[in-house]
């Protein structure tokens, strides 16, 4: 069970390497209980059907007073991202002889607005973006507007459409290991001596890189879940610092690493060290993926309300979850899922199992390639080894659990029925 409290008002202290940190603060509602129970059943049931109903795509056309929005994280889906974009727009073009223009390029951290606390975005009807670790701290009605608000006044705009590429944190802390750990380096930033992993959890955003991105909201510190009968806040600023510490103790301290590059740490350090030292690196993602689960939702459920409230001033905001985990093990029926949810019935079923087949045909083909770095799956028999070790970890396997129990609600809670 996932539940949210109301937090306190007041700046929270920053953490020991934290001092300077501006804090990103969020209004948490009072109630947030996420089970299946009757009311959860209800808001769904009205939501599904209210979208079947109004705007429902009733022309080719409508097809363009969309705006879709891909949202990724590192080692969540960021290649897939760019994959189903060409599927979008080629079966757009098979279909109704149009594309969809590129969307205005997103850059979360520079593009951060210090007054909201969100990443600025400029939504125009008909367009596809691709939004990468998006920096989402304002409160609820501000991120709606984002979503929604038209840029394009003179272009009719129903809503939008998102597809949220998230991925279980154990396996997207092993696959980020791996990946980083591959000799050629995919990412020369890892042989840069400059470079310090442990630094990245004092991340600077913002145009002038000069706010500290606080990687505890207090959208985890008061979200909790509960696990074997015990309900803890999904992380809290113990935690993270818990996490700098362990970080700087194997960065640097071992005999001929005293002057190593991140590379040479990942190759000399014990996998189990590594990984842990991997996962600080990129610790980043896991806070914003956790965080964007439940503004999502909460975003969702604001526009519904609105739309019950002002039926005549409609619009949608059409969530699909979808974890990279099943795209790896279920190829051709998440990309069917996606499909079925971009078109509905305005594509044969015949072609969606047979762009569905195409897909998977496609990707075996791309993982079996010994050249391909991007897909880790498969490829290291030490994975499974790996992610219990942090699962056993002291430092990483409650946090990482509590996002587990989170990723899997809100999972469950957006997958096409």
């Amino acid at each position: 069970m996932v539940s949210g409290k109301e937090p306190s008002r007041k700046l929270i202290a920053a953490g020991v390497f934290l001092s300077a940190l501006v804090l990103l603060m969020v209004v948490v509602p009072n109630s947030i209980v996420f089970n299946k129970n009757n009311a959860e059943k209800q808001f769904r049931l009205e939501r599904d059907l209210a979208a079947n109903d109004v705007h429902a795509i009733q022309s080719d056309s409508n097809f363009f007073k969309y705006a879709y929005v891909f949202v990724t994280y590192h080692k969540s889906g960021h290649v897939l991202s760019r994959h189903l974009v060409n599927y979008l727009q080629k079966n757009l073009a098979f279909h109704f002889g149009s594309r969809l223009t590129k969307g205005e390029r997103v850059v979360p951290r520079r593009d951060f607005n210090a007054y909201t606390k969100c990443t600025n975005l400029s939504l125009k009807p008909g367009t596809v973006t691709i939004i990468d670790a998006p920096q989402f701290h304002c409160k609820v009605d501000e991120l709606r507007h984002l979503f929604m608000n038209n840029p394009e006044p003179t272009h009719k705009k129903f809503g939008v459409k998102v597809i949220h590429l998230v991925r279980n944190p154990f396996s997207m802390a092993v696959s980020n290991y791996h990946y980083h750990s591959l000799d050629p380096a995919p990412e020369p930033f890892v042989n840069n001596p400059e470079v310090n992993p442990c630094e990245s959890l004092n991340g600077s955003i913002g145009p002038g890189n000069d706010v500290k991105a606080d990687l505890v909201t207090q959208k985890l510190t008061n979200t909790e879940v509960e696990i074997a009968g015990e309900t803890k806040p999904i992380m809290t600023r113990e935690d993270f610092t818990n996490i700098v510490q362990d970080c700087y103790s194997m960065w640097r301290t071992r005999p001929g690493l005293t002057d190593g590059t991140y590379f040479d740490h990942l190759s000399a350090l014990d996998p189990r060290e590594g990984v842990r030292m991997a996962t600080a690196d990129k610790f980043i993602h896991f806070t914003l993926l956790a965080n964007d689960l439940i503004m999502f939702d909460r975003v969702e459920r604001k526009v519904h309300e609105r739309n019950v409230d002002h039926p005549g001033k409609r619009n949608d905001f059409d969530l699909l979850t979808m974890s990279l985990d099943d795209w790896i093990e279920r190829p051709d029926q998440s990309m069917y899922d996606f499909l079925d949810f971009i078109f509905h019935n305005h594509m044969p079923e015949n072609r969606k199992h047979a762009q569905a087949a195409l897909h998977k045909k496609e990707y075996l083909a791309k993982a079996s390639h010994p050249d391909d770095v991007h897909i880790t799956s498969g490829k290291h028999s030490d994975t499974d080894e790996l992610v219990q070790s942090l699962r056993d970890d002291a430092v990483f396997g409650g946090i990482l659990a509590r996002m587990e129990v989170l990723f899997e609600s809100f999972l469950h809670q957006h997958a096409r029925s």
